[in-house]
């Protein structure tokens, strides 16, 4: 259990590893030390939070110094920051996905549970105020039927195709830990199936006990947008995940309630958004809305010797479902790296 200020390595000054420091910050934690290997941006971020900085991962994890590891790395190499982390004994939050694989993914669980160690991925999406209300407001939405993404990223370094098609594998773990909170009983053995058009743009389709899901995902397809749609037998709601807020429609069937869905669709965005941006702007957070609430929970339960905020078993279960569409992509002609 610790007593006072969480103290926080990161591992890797990229952009990710800049709002974590931000987020630690904010929820009151100590970041303490900074490691990457381009030594020029690891002594920038370790500056401006009041940090040192070393270009030596391992140096990073003292036991003396930090409490808690954030693991900010390429994906890549995510499995051997958080080993490293754990070898010396300390908590680890890291980027998704965890591991190249369910595999890894599991064992890496087993590590932290010999050691007694919280390890959590960062699945921000779920804490964010949208979808918190989302979920709140999903079993006034009767039945769920329907669980839609549409992702538009512009996250692609280089451009070729290998890369393209990586990033989907990178960022599918984000829609399928929201529908593996919205539909009952999770996700796991979901039947998929995947279409892709072109490297970066695929199409990935699964049912699960009556419920359709559906993830769009285009690396070409602007603007950049991250939305979610929850369908249910008495009403639906509608997240934007970029901003982080969501409005709900119940209707009943009439001509009169399909003649004025679309005014009310635009207000209730119009309100939520709104809302939204003014609770943003009071409390600072420019981005990657619910990064912030994610850290303040995790480091709860540091101090607690509490649970981590999201389960061994959800993460499980995306990691195995990440592996089936991994391999379906495969089947399509992708080439993903992982």
């Amino acid at each position: 259990m610790i007593s006072g200020q969480v103290r926080a390595a990161i591992v890797g000054a990229g952009l990710m590893g800049r709002w974590h420091a931000d987020a630690i910050q904010r929820v009151g934690g100590v970041v303490a030390i900074v490691a990457d290997p381009d030594p020029d941006r690891g002594a920038a971020l370790a500056e401006e939070f009041g940090a040192s900085s070393t270009v030596r991962t391992g140096d990073a994890l003292t036991r003396q110094l930090v409490d808690v590891v954030h693991v900010t790395t390429p994906p890549s190499d995510h499995a051997y920051a958080i080993r490293a982390a754990m070898e010396s004994n300390l908590h680890v939050l890291a980027e998704k996905p965890l591991a190249p694989s369910a595999a890894v993914t599991a064992e890496l669980y087993s590590m932290a549970a010999t050691r007694s160690l919280l390890l959590c991925p960062v699945h921000q999406s779920l804490f964010q105020p949208g979808i918190v209300k989302l979920l709140h407001a999903a079993p006034g939405l009767g039945r769920i039927r329907q669980v839609a993404a549409v992702i538009c990223t512009a996250g692609v370094k280089g451009g070729d195709d290998a890369a393209r098609d990586q990033l989907v594998c990178d960022v599918v773990p984000h829609p399928l830990s929201l529908a593996a909170r919205l539909i009952p009983g999770g996700i796991s053995g979901t039947r998929w199936q995947v279409s892709r058009a072109a490297a970066g743009e695929v199409q990935i389709s699964g049912s699960k006990d009556g419920v359709s899901i559906s993830i769009l995902m285009s690396t070409r397809g602007r603007p950049p947008r991250n939305v979610l749609s929850v369908t249910g037998e008495t009403g639906s709601m509608h997240a934007d995940l970029y901003h982080g807020f969501a409005f709900g429609e119940h209707r009943t069937l009439s001509k009169a309630n399909k003649i004025v869905r679309p005014f009310g669709n635009a207000a209730g965005t119009l309100t939520a958004a709104t809302t939204n941006l003014a609770r943003r702007i009071a409390r600072r957070e420019q981005a990657f809305p619910g990064l912030r609430e994610l850290v303040r929970k995790f480091y709860d339960a540091v101090k607690s010797d509490g649970m981590p905020p999201i389960s061994v078993s959800e993460t499980l279960d995306v990691a195995v479902e990440r592996d089936t569409i991994i391999r379906a992509l495969r089947l399509e002609g992708a080439k993903p790296l992982n």
